[in-house]
């Protein structure tokens, strides 16, 4: 039946994730994430020329495999592309892989294609989510292309792979599963600005393909932080990427937790159980791209998050060495503690102040001791108090 096709059909983008390879057949595209290296924000559709950004060695790339050989396929397909370059693309990461190697392209270059792609079709992302058939609401063909973890027993499963996952397309952006509740939400944070139509692209995937899995056939989103800004989810349907406009703050989806908790209709333990096997060792070869700040950078995430004191004594506890050891470290890779907590207290006040959080509250979430500090902080970010932004927020 259609069921039973379309999970083996998971089962063979699987088995071609661990060589990073993929067939050219059309229908196993696969989640995409973002990349670039620029010196400005946009909030509110306005440039921050003095935002600070955090960038040490990070050298952001774009890993060939499966989720960007599909993209690069589609415009060929669609004629924006030349099919060679997809075909050439795939020659190289099926070569590299037998050496045993990462294939990757750096930012700019994977930029230039996806804009060419875009000045010559700006709905391509529609198109591209879109253009499965869909005779007899046949919702696995989409659903084929919305994830590598269309297996998992849940939404919320499905998600928190998302996050999991994050090196299968790039190491410049960070995401988690953020859980709460009664609502649960995933917050991508780049590392360093990226283009609007990579946080586009994110948002298109859930909008157009991420509800097709759940078993209603419905997954609203409640609220969407775009680029650190509150927007409505609904408005975001038709709209275009605006080419050569860039933004290091989070964009964010929520979700009721009821919602995310419905079975997904492709859940197929075995597939499940062969994706772990498979995924974990392309994840570690690319470790290497990462290095110790995206490690503090996870833990002051996840001890803010969890109301935690942050100290980079305590991160090198957690880290399993001496304070003096990581500070070392971090300076090989071009970068200090302080400046990962700052860069990252800049932007999870930016998404908090548009969940409505009141300035005290958001000073007591990053850790601040006393409201001043943090005040006087986020001015020097962004020339603007923080009530400016918790109020519209607020309305």
């Amino acid at each position: 039946g259609i069921f039973e096709k379309f999970v083996s059909l998971i089962k063979r983008i699987l088995s071609e994730i661990i060589t990073d390879q993929i067939i050219f057949d059309g229908k196993s595209c696969i989640l995409c994430r973002d990349v670039n290296n620029h010196e400005i924000d946009r909030v509110e559709g306005s440039s921050l020329a003095n935002s600070k950004k955090l960038t040490g060695s990070t050298n952001p790339v774009w890993f060939v495999g499966p989720a960007v050989l599909s993209i690069y396929n589609f415009g060929g397909e669609q004629g924006f592309l030349p099919k060679a370059r997809a075909e050439e693309l795939s020659k190289k990461a099926s070569e590299a892989a037998s050496r045993g190697e990462v294939y990757s392209l750096n930012y700019e270059e994977v930029n230039r294609d996806m804009e060419a792609i875009l000045k010559v079709a700006p709905g391509a992302f529609e198109l591209f989510w879109r253009s499965q058939p869909s005779s007899n609401r046949q919702q696995s063909e989409v659903i084929v292309r919305a994830s590598y973890a269309v297996s998992q027993p849940t939404l919320r499963e499905c998600l928190r792979c998302f996050a999991a996952t994050t090196l299968m397309d790039t190491n410049s952006v960070y995401n988690a599963l953020i859980e709460g509740e009664r609502e649960s939400s995933i917050r991508l944070m780049p590392k360093i600005a990226i283009y609007d139509w990579q946080h586009l692209f994110l948002v298109k995937q859930y909008l157009l393909s991420f509800s097709e899995l759940g078993q209603t056939g419905e997954c609203p989103i409640e609220r969407l932080i775009y680029q650190g800004r509150p927007v409505e989810p609904s408005e975001f349907i038709n709209r275009l990427p605006e080419i050569g406009v860039i933004s290091d703050q989070c964009t964010e989806m929520v979700w009721r937790n009821d919602v995310l908790d419905q079975a997904s209709i492709l859940a197929n333990a075995a597939s499940a159980q062969s994706f772990e096997a498979m995924i974990g060792p392309i994840l570690m070869s690319r470790q290497l791209f990462v290095g110790l700040q995206e490690r503090a950078l996870v833990f002051i995430d996840e001890q803010v998050r969890a109301g935690r004191e942050v100290s980079m004594p305590l991160a090198a506890q957690a880290f399993g060495m001496e304070a003096s050891t990581l500070r070392r470290r971090l300076a090989q890779e071009g970068v200090k503690f302080s400046e990962i907590l700052q860069d990252y207290r800049r932007k999870e006040a930016m998404r908090l102040l548009s969940h409505g959080f009141s300035v005290k509250a958001v000073s007591k979430k990053l850790g601040y001791a006393e409201a001043s500090s943090f005040q006087h902080a986020f001015k020097i970010w962004y020339d603007a108090p923080p009530k400016r932004f918790y109020r519209s927020a607020a309305r």
